[in-house]
C-alpha cells in the first residue's frame, strides 16, 4: 500500500500502469489485490472511464488532436473503446471543434514560417491531428503563400552554373538538364545563357560529351537496330538529335 500510495502521489496512474509498478515490487497477487481493491474503495484509483476523460480534457486544452489521445491512453493500458468513449463525451461536454483548435495553434504559434512544410506538417501530425484537419488549417493561414516545401528551399540555395555543371559531368544532354532542374524547382531563367557563354568559351561540349557516352557502351552501329538502340540511349540522356548523329558519325569510323 505504501508503495502504491508512493507513486500514485507522484503522478495520475491508470490501474494497468499501477499494477505494473505493484508486481515489479512484489509477486504476491492476494497483497496486489488487496491494496487495489482498498484504493478503488477510498477513492485514491481512479477508474480508467475518469481516468481517460480528464486526460482527454487536458489534452484537448493542451491543444493535442484525438489520434494523440488514443496513442497515449493506449500505451497507458486503457482499452480503445474507453478511448473513444471518453473522447466523445469531453467533445459533447465540451462542444470541442479539432480544427478549430488546430488552426487557433497553427495561427498564433506561427505568424511567420521559419520551418519547411514537411516539417510542419509531421510536427501537426505529431500532435493527433489528421492530414486532413492540418492541410485545412495550413492553407487558412495569412503566411501561406511564403510556406516552402524541402525541394523550394533547396533550390533556392542552388548555384544555377554549379549545378548545370555537376550533370554535364555525368554525361547529361541538355534537354535532360533543363527536366531535372525544373523537377528540383531550381530557377532556370538563366539557364540559355549561361549554356550558350559555356560552349563559346568551351566549358561545355555537348558534341564531345555525346560521343563519349556513346564510347563507353558497345553498340555495333552497321547494324540498324543497334543503331536505333544507340540513339534512343542518348536521347534519354538528353541529347539533341544533331548531336547524336555526330556521335554516330564520329562511332562509325
Amino acid at each position: 500500500m505504501n508503495s502504491a500510495m508512493w507513486h500514485l502521489t507522484q503522478r495520475d496512474m491508470t490501474e494497468s500502469e499501477l499494477l505494473t509498478k505493484l508486481k515489479a515490487k512484489t509477486d504476491n497477487q492476494d497483497w496486489i489485490d488487496q491494496t487495489l481493491e482498498s484504493l478503488r474503495i477510498y477513492g485514491y484509483l481512479k477508474s480508467d472511464s475518469v481516468f481517460a476523460e480528464q486526460f482527454v480534457e487536458r489534452s484537448f486544452s493542451s491543444e493535442y488532436g484525438s489520434a494523440y489521445i488514443v496513442e497515449k491512453l493506449k500505451h497507458k493500458g486503457i482499452d480503445e473503446h474507453t478511448i473513444i468513449g471518453a473522447i466523445d463525451i469531453v467533445k459533447n461536454r465540451l462542444r470541442i471543434d479539432e480544427l478549430a483548435i488546430l488552426i487557433d495553434r497553427l495561427n498564433n504559434q506561427y505568424q511567420e514560417f521559419t520551418m519547411s512544410r514537411e516539417k510542419l506538417v509531421n510536427s501537426l501530425l505529431k500532435r493527433g491531428f489528421t492530414f486532413q484537419q492540418v492541410k485545412i488549417a495550413i492553407s487558412q493561414h495569412p503566411e501561406v503563400d511564403t510556406l516552402r516545401s524541402n525541394l523550394e528551399i533547396k533550390a533556392e540555395k542552388a548555384d544555377l552554373e554549379k549545378e548545370v555543371l555537376k550533370y554535364v559531368r555525368k554525361g547529361k544532354g541538355l534537354t535532360v538538364i533543363r527536366q531535372e532542374l525544373k523537377q528540383r524547382k531550381i530557377d532556370i531563367t538563366d539557364l540559355d545563357s549561361f549554356i550558350e557563354q559555356a560552349v563559346n568559351s568551351g566549358e561545355i561540349d555537348f558534341f564531345s560529351s555525346c560521343l563519349e557516352q556513346l564510347n563507353k557502351k558497345s553498340y555495333n552501329l552497321n547494324d540498324f537496330k543497334e543503331r536505333s538502340k544507340a540513339y534512343a540511349m542518348l536521347s534519354r540522356k538528353g541529347f539533341s538529335s544533331e548531336e547524336i548523329k555526330y556521335a554516330l558519325s564520329e562511332g562509325d569510323e
